[in-house]
């Protein structure tokens, strides 16, 4: 098994851990090793002989859609230690910074591409788009993600939007009508126009969409389904991982 890991995740919490109402709690060597404790308790809780590890980078393609993606989010509201963990995780764990996409667009990527068993470890409720094994190493949760699951789960995001990413759905609408909506749906392009119907205009809409799809293959983009197209190509090569030694 091979385990993808969600970096940004691992370095917020830990950092933040580090701290106490913005004031330094603990030393570099402590966040350090409470990285090594969490990344030894992925790989032990997932069975994992390998691992890739995901950090995003600085750019991010999403801003050429939308440039208010996630400007709401308080610059300030980091942990102090953010710099020091992420050159940790690069140095010592052989993270990867993924520039001009995300941490879960590589980690859409590499499950839908590998060839071999993976499971991705994040707690990020947006990586339900992609189908394959999850595991949320903080309630130490698995779920099983089909294609069709996660085909619904994006256009359901759509309607309700996400506001921690500064992307506005539909008014009115949240997780019991856009389950609704979308369950009585049969195909992509029947969610598509169910949802068209309910937005105030398609720019929004496309604008949305691009920012909440995630990647499934290099260069890959949310297009508009077409009747003959209700499913997502995911073909593609995989990264080298990180073996784990005995």
């Amino acid at each position: 098994m091979q385990a993808l890991i969600d970096g940004d995740i691992v370095a917020y919490r830990v950092g933040f851990s580090c701290q106490v109402k913005g004031v330094l709690s603990a030393t570099e060597d402590v966040a350090y090793a409470r990285v090594d404790e969490l990344m030894h308790r992925i790989l032990f809780e997932t069975n994992a002989d390998s691992y890739m590890l995901y950090l995003s980078g600085s750019a991010n393609y999403r801003l050429d859609y939308n440039p208010e993606y996630k400007a709401n989010r308080d610059p300030n509201n980091k942990p102090i230690l953010l710099p020091q963990i992420r050159q940790y995780l690069q140095e010592a764990w052989n993270a990867t910074i993924c520039d001009g996409i995300e941490a879960d667009d590589a980690l859409g990527i590499s499950q839908c591409t590998s060839e071999i068993d993976t499971v991705i470890c994040s707690i990020d409720k947006d990586l339900h788009q992609i189908p394959g094994l999850h595991y949320n190493f903080v309630k130490q949760e698995y779920k099983e993600v089909d294609s069709w699951e996660g085909l619904k789960f994006l256009y359901k995001q759509l309607l309700i939007g996400d506001l921690v990413d500064n992307i506005i759905g539909v008014y009115g609408i949240g997780k019991v009508k856009a389950n609704r909506i979308i369950d009585a749906c049969l195909s992509e392009r029947e969610m598509y126009e169910e949802v068209q119907m309910l937005y105030d205009n398609d720019e929004r809409l496309h604008m949305n969409a691009h920012c909440l799809y995630i990647q499934k293959k290099p260069n890959d983009r949310w297009e508009v389904p077409t009747d003959e197209k209700t499913t997502t190509d995911t073909g593609g090569e995989a990264e080298d991982s990180v073996p784990l030694q005995e």
